[in-house]
């Protein structure tokens, strides 16, 4: 399962090309939510080390923001411990599908925002927690660096940020632990805890001083 990991990860650089164009990021998840929770299942480990961000990340009663939470495997999860989850998205495909998960599974407490985060947040918004996975990859590496420094900017004092994703090392759309060290402390955050796991993930969790 190693090496069928670390060769699908790598088939992922081509995201490269998805990088700062939005319109082709939209155009790419309208293509793949058919198949985005098909292809999501065949790796278990996936589920378990998203899980494992989000309870080193949501506490109870926290209100979360889920940037890139498309097809919402990580938010339904999340909005089970948090009071309330806002979930943001660029892909309406993706919000759709998730969206009648909410119905069916009746779910109250998630809104859901269609746009790019963070243009599509209200003015003045503050979260206790925000997660997001493999949203990162499609931004190039200062608006990686923008987008986490606005992340501190909206977290409530003492509040997490938890990120998951795959490692740089192994393939380049994704950040290298300097890199993450290095957006993380940039932007202002603290106790910073980053974790490889299963041959290609990687978990990274920051705190804002109260």
């Amino acid at each position: 399962m190693n090496i069928l990991r670390k060769l699908f990860i790598k088939t992922t650089n081509f995201t490269h090309r998805y990088q700062d164009i939005q319109s082709k990021i939209v155009s790419f998840y309208k293509l793949w939510a058919p198949l985005y929770d098909i292809s999501i299942k065949l790796d278990p480990a996936y589920h378990r080390n998203l899980r494992d961000m989000i309870d080193s990340t949501v506490s109870q009663g926290d209100s979360t923001l889920d940037i890139g939470c498309g097809t919402g495997l990580g938010s339904i999860y999340a909005a089970t411990i948090a009071q309330k989850l806002l979930g943001i998205d660029s892909s309406k495909t993706m919000l759709d599908k998730f969206q009648k998960k909410i119905i069916k599974k009746k779910i109250h407490n998630i809104e859901l925002i269609e746009g790019f985060f963070p243009q599509a947040l209200k003015p003045d918004e503050t979260f206790k927690s925000i997660i997001t996975s493999f949203m990162l990859a499609h931004l190039s590496r200062d608006q990686r660096t923008q987008a986490i420094s606005f992340m501190f900017k909206i977290l409530e004092p003492g509040g997490k940020i938890g990120l998951f994703s795959a490692q740089g090392e192994i393939a380049s759309a994704f950040q290298t632990k300097k890199e993450i060290k290095h957006n993380l402390s940039f932007a202002g955050f603290c106790n910073m805890m980053i974790k490889d796991i299963d041959d290609i993930y990687r978990i990274s969790i920051a705190e804002k001083k109260v």
